[in-house]
C-alpha cells in the first residue's frame, strides 16, 4: 500500500496546512518567507535560508525518491502514477484559485508534482516499451 502513496502528497498537505492556518512572524511575513537561519560565509555575505528553501529542499528529496520508485514496474506503480497525477492537479488548482498559493515557493512544488508524473509515465512507457520488444526477439 505505501508504494501506491505519492510522496509528494505529504509535501502538499505540509504547505496547505502551513498556508491555511496563517503561519507567519509576528510582522505578519508568510512562513515561507520567515528566516530560518543566517548563515556567515567565507567570502563575508550572509545567506539567508528561509522556510521556503527548506520546503523545497525537503521536497527535492522526496521527488527523488519518487524518482527511484517510477522505475519499479506493477500494479502498486501504475496506481501511483495515477495518484502522482491527482497531486499535480489539486496542486495546479491550488495554485490558480487558492489566495496563499500563488507564490514562487508554491510554483517550485507544483512544478517537481508535474516532473514527478511525467517522469513516472514516461519511464512506464519506455519500459513497457523495451519489454515488448525483447519478448518479441526472444520468441524469433
Amino acid at each position: 500500500m505505501y508504494q501506491m502513496f505519492p510522496l509528494l502528497a505529504i509535501s502538499l498537505v505540509v504547505f496547505a496546512v502551513l498556508s491555511l492556518t496563517g503561519a507567519a512572524d509576528a510582522g505578519g511575513v508568510p512562513w515561507y518567507d520567515v528566516s530560518f537561519v543566517n548563515l556567515p560565509m567565507v567570502s563575508g555575505d550572509q545567506w539567508t535560508v528561509t522556510g521556503g528553501d527548506v520546503f523545497l529542499v525537503g521536497s527535492m528529496g522526496l521527488l527523488f525518491i519518487e524518482l527511484l520508485r517510477s522505475t519499479k514496474t506493477g500494479s502498486e506503480s501504475i496506481m501511483n502514477h495515477a495518484l502522482s497525477v491527482v497531486v499535480f492537479v489539486v496542486a495546479l488548482l491550488l495554485f490558480i484559485i487558492v489566495k496563499g498559493f500563488g507564490n514562487s515557493v508554491f510554483f517550485i512544488f507544483m512544478s517537481m508534482t508535474f516532473l514527478d508524473f511525467m517522469a513516472g509515465f514516461i519511464v512506464t512507457t519506455v519500459t513497457a516499451r523495451r519489454d515488448l520488444s525483447v519478448a518479441d526477439g526472444v520468441g524469433s
